[in-house]
């Protein structure tokens, strides 16, 4: 998946570009803000896993297969890129600590009418039938 990082928008004007059925109170940018930079072209890669993987083994499979941990830009930025994507799509980003304290990442999750943009807790285990995103290292 390709996006473009960077621009002059805000989180909150990324989110409305999209239809969502849900969108996160949380999701703006306060929490999340974008970077202020010239327009950049990024690749993200998502993946699957065999078995039900904990955060932490899911950031070492990055590793193992040669991506980078994704930003909560990329997130945003798939989102809007990518509407019609079906799936649940997990980013572990740097994560934010909400207000009762708990770390959590940016989720999109697209089941048929159902679009959400969310937030869920980073430290939990997943299920292997979400997809898992990276970011392909610039060569």
């Amino acid at each position: 998946f390709r996006i473009t990082r960077g621009g002059k928008r805000t989180t909150e004007e990324v989110v409305a570009a999209t239809k969502h059925t849900f969108v996160n109170e949380y999701i703006t940018s306060a929490n999340f803000p974008l970077t202020n930079t010239t327009e950049e072209t990024r690749e993200l890669v998502a993946f699957q896993v065999d078995y039900d993987p904990t955060s932490e083994q899911v950031l070492m499979e990055l590793e193992k297969r040669g991506l980078e941990r994704p930003t909560h830009e990329d997130a945003l930025k798939f989102d809007e890129a990518y509407p019609e994507e079906k799936g649940f799509f997990v980013f572990l980003h740097k994560p934010w600590l909400s207000p009762g304290g708990g770390p959590r990442v940016l989720v999109a999750d697209r089941d048929g009418a159902y679009r959400e943009l969310g937030l869920r807790w980073f430290v939990r285990r997943w299920r292997r039938r979400y997809w898992f995103v990276g970011v392909r290292p610039r060569k």
